[in-house]
């Protein structure tokens, strides 16, 4: 036989053996005339595909909860509604340019407060000078004078310890500290003449004061708790927080 005749010979064995049709073999011998038929269908059948997928994407997609502030008429931003100490993109910080705001007469009332458990008070009733609303003595000395000196003396520091803070000539740091029932209620009240506020200076004051009364007390009890660390008021600047009486001269 022949070359020609084994070629056949193979072809009609593979024919056999895969059981493919004349229309498959047909298309094998001459692609071309079904290549313009074939690349329309597949086209055809590619964008339902993808037709089909969007259409899933949109049904299967989260929805989200309708925030009312979106859909509210007032169209006016709300005051204070921005980062200030964040770059545009939100990936940096950055110290405020406070040079072009006016110097006015700022004030801020911060109050913290340090809850004892019945053994501390206990303790400090048993002490020898004893306590009272305005003072407690304990092993270290007078716990309220020591944490009213220790809250001035971190006010005066807050531009140390927060670090985008800018660093004020404070005119005066005021700390008083009452004991009510088992509560000591701390109040920082600071007062500034400059182009920006004094709030993070009073709420650094009485977290300090509050943290120096805990640690006078630890020896005796860790379950003391400091809570309700807030800033109370502020005036002078482009806010007003709180009550007026509070700032009162």
């Amino acid at each position: 036989p022949t070359y020609e005749d084994n070629l056949e010979e193979l072809k009609n064995e593979r024919d056999q053996l895969y059981g493919f049709t004349d229309t498959e073999v047909a298309s094998w011998s001459n692609p071309s005339a079904t290549a313009t038929k074939d690349s329309k269908s597949f086209r055809k059948a590619l964008e339902e595909a993808r037709r089909e997928k969007d259409e899933q994407q949109v049904f299967n997609a989260p929805t989200s909860p309708i925030d009312p502030r979106t859909t509210s008429n007032d169209t006016e931003p709300e005051s204070g509604g921005t980062f200030t100490h964040l770059s545009p993109g939100g990936d940096a910080a950055k110290m405020v340019d406070v040079g072009s705001k006016t110097i006015t007469r700022r004030r801020a009332v911060a109050r913290s407060s340090v809850v004892f458990p019945p053994e501390v008070m206990e303790a400090l009733q048993k002490h020898p000078t004893g306590s009272s609303s305005t003072e407690i003595t304990g092993p270290k000395g007078p716990i309220f004078a020591t944490a009213r000196l220790a809250g001035i003396m971190g006010a005066k520091r807050t531009s140390d310890l927060i670090p985008l803070c800018h660093p004020l000539p404070l005119d005066t740091v005021n700390v008083t500290i009452q004991l009510r029932g088992n509560v000591a209620v701390i109040e920082c009240e600071c007062a500034v003449t400059h182009r920006t506020g004094v709030e993070m200076e009073a709420l650094t004051g009485a977290s300090v004061a509050a943290l120096t009364i805990y640690d006078m007390v630890k020896a005796i009890s860790h379950n003391v708790r400091i809570e309700g660390t807030v800033l109370v008021a502020k005036e002078g600047g482009k806010r007003t927080v709180g009550e007026k009486e509070i700032l009162a001269d």
